[in-house]
């Protein structure tokens, strides 16, 4: 008699999953190359923290702002606000501490101070935000927005001890109006005040006139 049992017989293939359908407001596409517009815009920055939006990769339906967060222990910056930092920089998600204090801001309707947060503010003055709530967050895909969606997701991000690193982006669907908009962003817990910066509508309209699909067929 073996001491290891044999293993199980193999269960049978699964049946073929359905394709994937991607729904356009949710994120980019992943098979199509997106037209790139540098942008290396510094959108805040104080002494122990610097969000910067690097680039647009824009599609037919939508525009992808990348972001990159750094932030850095600065020349006596004591235990606790190094603390602080760090905490707003890796989320609070998973954080007792800030999960308390985002439920004690929402008791008293606002958003938690360790909340980061982007909108867009277009030529005609209308906003969207990435706390934006729509009738259909509990479904998905849900029904079709009848207004513009912007969407925050974190890509990674790492840590050397006296610095941190973490990149986000940004989709905005559909692909905004070839006019100047502007990205705002704020973040109390890290100091940053609503802040706006100017884009270019019309060079991300032109950036996505060139995107076109890894293969044709």
């Amino acid at each position: 008699m073996d001491f290891f049992p044999p293993p199980r017989p193999r269960d049978e293939e699964p049946d073929e999953e359905s394709a994937f359908t991607r729904v356009p407001w949710e994120d980019a596409p992943e098979d199509v190359i997106g037209g790139i517009v540098p942008l290396e815009r510094v959108l805040a920055r104080n002494d122990h923290l610097a969000i910067v939006a690097t680039q647009a990769v824009a599609y037919a339906d939508g525009v992808e702002i990348r972001l990159r967060l750094r932030a850095r222990r600065r020349p006596g910056m004591g235990r606790d606000e190094w603390a602080l930092v760090s905490r707003g920089m890796w989320g609070y998600d998973d954080d007792p501490w800030q999960v308390a204090a985002a439920e004690e801001a929402a008791a008293q309707g606002r958003h938690p101070d360790g909340l980061l947060r982007f909108g867009v503010r277009f030529a005609d003055g209308s906003v969207v935000t990435t706390v934006d709530e729509r009738d259909d967050d509990d479904e998905w895909p849900g029904q079709r927005p009848e207004r513009p969606v912007l969407s925050l997701n974190e890509e990674g991000g790492g840590s050397s001890g006296e610095n941190i690193d973490s990149e986000y982006t940004l989709w905005l669907w559909p692909l905004p109006p070839p006019q100047l908009f502007e990205l705002a962003v704020e973040w109390p817990l890290l100091g940053v005040d609503l802040t706006f910066t100017p884009l270019d509508g019309a060079e991300i309209a032109a950036a996505a006139a060139r995107a076109r699909p890894f293969w044709d067929s």
